[in-house]
């Protein structure tokens, strides 16, 4: 046979180099047509597609995942191994135990010290070091420790445990070595038990002998603190320095103890409430004659063993006196100082003379008194008679003749006593009437405030009214919260009122504004209704008497511009819009421009207001024109007009006519002292030609001055500032300044100046700047990568919302599409285990059936062969 040739080496190795490429079908490659073929563009990855093997890889991710999820859904937990080297292919089984148990020793070892500095720590146990205690090697020697004795012993064990017939010898001179182990145990219990109780009756002995020691010492201490400081312990404390000093000082200085809760307002509602109760109660006992039981001493039985240490061991009752008596009798009964002062007046009585001529003595000199003082002497007798008979048993009308030799025979034996004991009773019954009483009902209407606050001075007026508030607290019972509001409006109506009388109580209505204001806190929408109803009906009535005088009002009184000044005391005067406030401030701006200055008193009037004007625009800096233009007016009275030309005034000033000159002065005032008017004898001054004087002209132009000063400082920021106060500048410079006082001309000229400066820069409305528009080219627009698409003009934060958005579009379309899908290829497994279900049921079924069938032919069978 030939030899098979060999292929040369060159074709093996060609062979070898030639690389397997796997062969695309072309029906599952998709191609995307482009609308514009481009030359030189460059295909990228998207021109064309494999959409079978992008299928085929979703669908095993979801396999992996989504599959997996859906097949654990009802399961609750899951069990996790985490040993060491479980999941490492790359060792073996005797690694894996190596490295846990390197592990498991490297746990327990000791680990050392982080901030170790090379010392030599010592162990200690309970105060003890480890290195000293006993090592505990021989128990049965050891007899302190109760635990340690119930330990068997090591000869024990190796002559018990093993039988011990290495060691046991018959007829050895220790016969406890042939006991059992049964003995040996019993024995070692009952010695056990017996140290014990040795151990607990030591104690119980040494507890009582401490006790007892502790009580001898607290004695002893007692009775040396008592003792006094001879004169060795004086010289020697003289010796002390700053420092022993101080140290006993701190061993009785006071410890800080816990403090009780704080009681919450309703609680201390209802204390006040209940201490009032029972100072009323007090005081009702006292005008009807009662003593209290406190001015009356009690005596107290004094043994014969007393110490008279002061030490009383009785229920002694807090603020009771007592009086101490030494034990006596007298035949067969105990004396006491009462039956001692009695024997003493029957011993006198007998001497002196028999009980009747006493009594006339002791008339004779209180004959010597008045007819008037006798009466109520013998008023009180009734009165405290008529009380004893109430105190006694009910149903008994009159005295007991007992009673009443009783009655006679004090009469008889102290008569001067008994005056004595009246006339006190009589004092504290008269003292007790004119109290104020401690307890007040709300009042049902005005007319009941008024009774009750009365003829009582402004203090009593308002300690009725704080005594009413705590009685009528609203957490004390149910309806008081209306009581209390209807009483807060019955106060507001009395405030008024106050205000109204000739002359007013200026004192009162001061002092009263304080519980109003602690009741407007307490109900706020209650107080700015009532205020508000009371001030909406004098805007009314000023409004009625405006239309009825062609448009001009008058000035109110003083019973309306206090609820003025109560306002800005209420409520907050700073807000933007306030329900009261607001209200309040048009009411006066009204007055200012409707009511026509037609005497002094209305000057003081329209001054008032403007002060009050002040307070309410303090802090806000509410541009107020009415102010600015009465000011100009007031300035217009005072200075002289010129008959040949008209001065520009503003309403409800006038040009001309008879009061055009009531603030001019037409002497010269240079020596009047400048003092503020009263309220009373201004605004409620009943006869305006008091107020005709030049120093009450003075007066006023200080005060306009004042209040154009104190203006100009509130409205100095604003734009309009100049043209605000130009009017108010040319008046002053008309001002016959001369004829005033020399302070008067220093502010006025200061003032003066002010206005005459060149006051605030202004800026002129100008354009505002922005960089010119270029001139539109027509060269077209290159871009630097064009894609196909026109891109929209715009600046650089729309294009970078305009990616934003179109991104967000592009993922919310991908994640529903990857929803679509995984909902579908959920649909096709739920789809494909159900038909698996529905298979093995059919199975089953035809098992059950053809196991029937079985049976019938058997059951046929055999029934044929027995009918055969």
């Amino acid at each position: 046979m030939g030899k098979k040739k060999r292929a040369p080496m060159a074709d093996k190795v060609q062979k070898k180099k030639k690389v397997t490429v796997k062969k695309v079908n072309p029906f599952e490659v998709k191609v995307n047509r482009q609308k514009h073929s481009v030359l030189g563009r460059r295909v990228t990855k998207h021109d064309k597609g494999m959409p079978g093997v992008a299928r085929s890889k979703a669908l095993k991710k979801r396999q992996a995942t989504l599959l997996v999820e859906y097949k654990k859904r009802g399961k609750a937990n899951k069990f996790i191994d985490k040993r060491f080297g479980e999941d490492d292919p790359n060792m073996t089984v005797e690694d894996k135990m190596l490295a846990r148990f390197a592990l498991e020793k490297q746990k327990t070892h000791e680990k050392p010290a982080m901030f170790n500095l090379n010392e030599e720590e010592e162990l200690t146990h309970y105060g003890q070091s480890l290195s000293e205690i006993e090592k505990f090697n021989d128990p049965e020697t050891d007899d302190e420790d109760e635990e340690e004795e119930g330990r068997i012993t090591a000869s024990m064990t190796g002559e018990q445990h093993f039988g011990g017939f290495m060691t046991k010898v018959e007829g050895s001179e220790r016969p406890e070595v042939n006991k059992s182990w049964k003995e040996r145990m019993e024995e070692m219990i009952a010695k056990s038990k017996k140290a014990k109780y040795e151990r607990q009756t030591e104690k119980e002995k040494s507890l009582e002998m401490t006790e007892k020691v502790d009580s001898e010492w607290k004695e002893l201490h007692m009775l040396m603190a008592a003792s006094k400081k001879t004169k060795e312990d004086k010289e020697g404390e003289k010796g002390l320095d700053d420092f022993d000093v101080t140290v006993r000082q701190l061993g009785f200085e006071a410890k800080g103890q816990a403090t009780d809760r704080l009681k919450t307002e309703d609680e201390l509602a209802q204390e006040e409430r209940e201490r009032l109760e029972k100072l009323e109660e007090d005081r009702l006992q006292r005008m009807k004659g009662f003593l209290a039981e406190d001015d009356e001493p009690k005596t107290q039985h004094r043994s014969a063993d007393d110490l008279d240490d002061g030490l009383y061991y009785g229920d002694k009752p807090k603020g009771k006196k007592s009086v101490q008596f030494h034990l006596s009798y007298k035949d067969g009964k105990m004396l006491t100082p009462e039956t001692e002062e009695q024997s003493g007046d029957e011993d006198g009585s007998e001497e002196g003379g028999s009980g009747d001529e006493g009594v006339d003595e002791e008339g004779s000199e209180a004959g010597e008194e008045s007819e008037d003082d006798e009466e109520d002497k013998y008023s009180d007798i009734d009165v405290e008679s008529e009380d004893e008979v109430s105190e006694g048993e009910e149903g008994v009308e009159e005295e007991s003749p007992e009673g009443q030799e009783k009655k006679k025979g004090i009469l008889k034996k102290d008569p001067k006593k008994m005056l004595a004991n009246l006339k006190k009773r009589k004092a504290v019954m008269e003292a007790a009437r004119k109290e104020l009483p401690y307890t007040f009902e709300a009042p049902a209407a005005y007319e009941d405030l008024v009774v009750l606050l009365g003829d009582h001075t402004v203090q009593d007026q308002l300690t009725i009214i704080a005594r009413l508030r705590k009685c009528t607290h609203p957490s004390i019972a149910e309806g008081n919260k209306e009581k209390l509001e209807q009483t807060f409006e019955y106060l507001l109506e009395y405030f008024g009122d106050l205000a109204a009388h000739r002359p007013p109580q200026l004192e009162l209505i001061d002092k009263l504004t304080v519980p109003l204001y602690e009741m407007s806190q307490q109900f706020p929408l209650k107080a700015a209704e009532v205020i508000n109803d009371f001030l909406s009906g004098r805007r009314d009535g000023f409004k009625d008497m405006a239309e009825r005088r062609a448009g001009r009002g008058t000035f109110p009184y003083l019973d309306t511009l206090v609820y003025f000044k109560l306002v800005s005391v209420l409520f907050p005067t700073s807000d933007l819009r306030h329900p009261v406030v607001t209200p309040t401030m048009l009411f006066m701006a009204q007055i200012l421009t409707q009511s026509p200055v037609s005497n002094l008193r209305d000057v003081s009037v329209g001054l008032f207001i403007i002060n009050l004007f002040l307070e309410y625009v303090s802090l806000s800096k509410r541009l107020l024109p009415e102010v600015l233009t009465f000011l100009h007016g007031l300035l217009f009275l005072a200075v002289e007009k010129d008959p040949k030309q008209i001065e520009q005034v503003f309403p409800p000033f006038k040009p001309v006519g008879k009061n055009i000159d009531l603030l001019l002065l037409k002497e010269k005032a240079k020596k009047v002292n400048v003092v503020p008017f009263k309220i009373s004898e201004t605004i409620c001054c009943t006869d305006v030609r008091k107020l005709d004087t030049k120093e009450y002209r003075v007066s006023v132009i200080s005060q306009t001055l004042k209040l154009i000063g104190a203006y100009n400082a509130l409205y100095t920021d604003l734009p309009a500032w100049k043209e605000l106060f130009s009017p108010i500048h040319q008046m002053l410079q008309k001002l016959p300044i001369k004829r005033y006082p020399k302070a008067i001309q220093d502010l006025h000229s200061s003032l003066v100046e002010t206005f005459s400066g060149p006051g605030n820069p202004r800026q002129f409305l100008t354009f505002a700047k922005r960089k010119p528009a270029s001139i539109r080219q027509m060269e077209p627009k290159f871009d630097e990568v064009f894609d196909g698409k026109k891109k929209r003009g715009g600046s650089r934060g729309f294009k970078e919302k305009q990616q934003l958005l179109h991104k967000h579009k592009k993922e919310m379309k991908g994640a529903m599409r990857e929803i679509r899908k995984d909902n579908q290829f959920l649909a096709k497994q739920k789809l494909k285990e159900q038909m698996e279900l529905d298979v093995e049921r059919k199975r089953k079924v035809k098992e059950i059936h053809s196991m029937l069938a079985n049976q019938e032919g058997d059951f046929q069978a055999m029934k044929r062969k027995k009918s055969s």
